[in-house]
Order: C-alpha cells, then sequence, then structure tokens
C-alpha cells in the first residue's frame, strides 16, 4: 500500500509542476502531502501575488477533478487549499 500512496503523491506533483510552470509562482518545498507555493519570492511581483496565488489554485481544483488514483481510479481526489497573504 505505501507504494501506492507514493506513486499517487508522485503522479499528483507532477500533475501540480507542470500547471504551476503557467503562474508567476514558486514552489517552496513538497512535505509528505502539502505542496507549499508563493508568489512575490523570490522576485516582488507587486499586487499581484495574491491574483497569481488564486488563479493557480482554481487550475489546481480544475486539475484534480480529471486526475485519475491508479489504485482507486472509481474515487475522486479531493484538494484542499489554504491562502495566506502576509504584511511584507
Amino acid at each position: 500500500m505505501q507504494d501506492k500512496v507514493i506513486d499517487l503523491l508522485n503522479d499528483l506533483y507532477t500533475c501540480f509542476d507542470s500547471i504551476i510552470e503557467n503562474f508567476d509562482v514558486y514552489k517552496v518545498e513538497t512535505i509528505g502531502d502539502a505542496y507549499m507555493v508563493v508568489s512575490g519570492l523570490p522576485v516582488r511581483n507587486g499586487n499581484l501575488h495574491a491574483r497569481e496565488i488564486a488563479r493557480m489554485s482554481l487550475s489546481l481544483l480544475d486539475a484534480v477533478l480529471c486526475f485519475t488514483i491508479k489504485h482507486r481510479p472509481k474515487e475522486q481526489l479531493k484538494l484542499r487549499i489554504g491562502i495566506h497573504s502576509g504584511k511584507y
């Protein structure tokens, strides 16, 4: 079972990596099932960071709708997204 989870996460993160290339975002790290992305770093992009993160998030949500879990093809993947915009 552990191999199936690793394969699932690898497939999912490969999908996500191809999506984030279309936005002004930077993948900070992937830990377990957490995929951390920022916008406006390492190069500031003015007030565009919130828009870029929101647009990217919507694209990720669209992608999981057609994402197939190889070992459970009849189940729909769910995605939890949290957005934090702090002061700089």
